[in-house]
């Protein structure tokens, strides 16, 4: 009997240790797929963190090009816009211009003055003499608004015209603006050196000076003169002094 106990026994202890070997051997595999478990849910994890944030660096990127061909589309309307206006301008430019000479050529042949009125004719020109005053560039303006430009002396001749129907400095349309020294008519034709009048002193200065004693940005609009001195001659002065003017326009033809 002790045998067969002590076999039972060790039947048992045999028994129940492979039981616990089998209970351990569960718990590692069970331990085993919880932690492989937990690693495929930090990747998922990971995997849909790096999803989000590749998803809101495409929406960017999206949004940045949208706003990117707005600006792009923006700037070429504004191009076109620009050329677009600069067209209509110069047509209405040309239509007021021929305009002009209709009406003059209306005139003619009904008798009528060669010249507005205020205007005086001379030489197939007509010219008006303001009463008021305007900086250099507002005299420009406003003689286009009349229907001509700044007067332009191509000659001897009406050189004297003008300077005979003027007391004070009055602007004429020459200017330096674009480029310092390289005087232009409001047609942006050069100067004529042989139909040039700008004053010659005895002391050897000459206008144009360009002086900057009074203001900086120096000297680059012509006029008549120097306020009521010397005005059978040409001077630069500060563009920004307001000054009576002479406008021109074509006499009816």
């Amino acid at each position: 009997m002790d045998a067969i106990y002590s076999n039972s026994e060790i039947v048992c202890s045999t028994t129940a240790s492979i039981n616990k070997c089998s209970r351990y051997k569960g718990q590692e595999t069970l331990k085993k797929e919880v932690t492989v478990h937990k690693q495929i849910k930090v990747l998922l994890i990971v995997l849909s963190v790096c999803l989000v944030f590749a998803f809101g660096g495409v929406c960017t990127l999206a949004i940045l090009l949208t706003h990117a061909t707005h600006f792009n589309v923006s700037v070429s309307d504004q191009d076109n816009n620009a050329t677009d206006y600069k067209a209509q301008f110069d047509a209405l430019h040309n239509q007021h211009e021929e305009t002009l000479r209709k009406l003059n050529r209306l005139n003619y042949s009904t008798g009528c003055a060669l010249c507005a009125v205020h205007w005086v004719h001379s030489g197939g020109k007509c010219y008006y003499f303001s009463k008021v005053k305007m900086n250099w560039t507002q005299s420009r303006d406003h003689c286009v608004t009349l229907g001509g430009h700044l007067v332009i002396i191509n000659s001897k001749t009406e050189q004297d015209f003008v300077t005979s129907n003027v007391k004070v400095s009055h602007w004429i349309g020459l200017n330096d603006l674009d480029t310092e020294g390289h005087w232009v008519w409001v047609n942006n034709q050069p100067v004529n050196d042989s139909v040039e009048f700008w004053i010659k002193r005895e002391n050897g200065i000459r206008e144009p000076d360009n002086w900057t004693k009074h203001h900086p940005d120096g000297e680059d609009c012509a006029g008549l003169g120097r306020s009521i001195r010397d005005t059978d001659f040409w001077s630069d002065a500060y563009c920004f002094l307001e000054k009576r003017f002479v406008c021109e326009a074509p006499a009816a033809v």
